[in-house]
């Protein structure tokens, strides 16, 4: 077993402040093509890259747990020219690889933008 599941991850900066309205707040995608869809309580959510801690990120994960979905979000770091913190979603069976594409929703310009990495199970 792998200590990290499929993941990708996302381009968009979550800045210390991330706005969730009734415009922004759907946030949908595929695992092995089964589409879910996950809506995200409207409001301002922090973010502290210090702290490396979203409210955002804590609210998505609440939200697939209790729907059941085969995800969890993260919070991830890149360090190239600039610092971002960006949106990473990790399948929670680690044994294997899974395909995760068709991000969209009112969300996605907001959370996640195009996929920057899309990282096999690994430890």
């Amino acid at each position: 077993m792998h200590q990290y599941g499929q993941q990708v991850w996302g381009s968009l900066e979550l800045g210390s402040k991330v706005n969730i309205t009734t415009d922004n707040n759907t946030f949908n995608f595929s695992v092995d093509g089964s589409r879910y869809s996950l809506d995200i309580p409207t409001g301002s959510y922090m973010t502290s890259r210090n702290r490396h801690e979203s409210e955002l990120v804590q609210i998505m994960t609440g939200t697939a747990e209790q729907l059941s979905l085969p995800v969890q979000f993260k919070l991830g770091g890149i360090h190239d020219d600039q610092k971002l913190n960006v949106l990473i979603l990790e399948h929670l069976d680690k044994s294997k690889e899974y395909v995760l594409d068709e991000f969209g929703g009112s969300a996605v310009d907001t959370l996640f933008g195009d996929v920057r990495f899309n990282l096999a199970p690994r430890n």
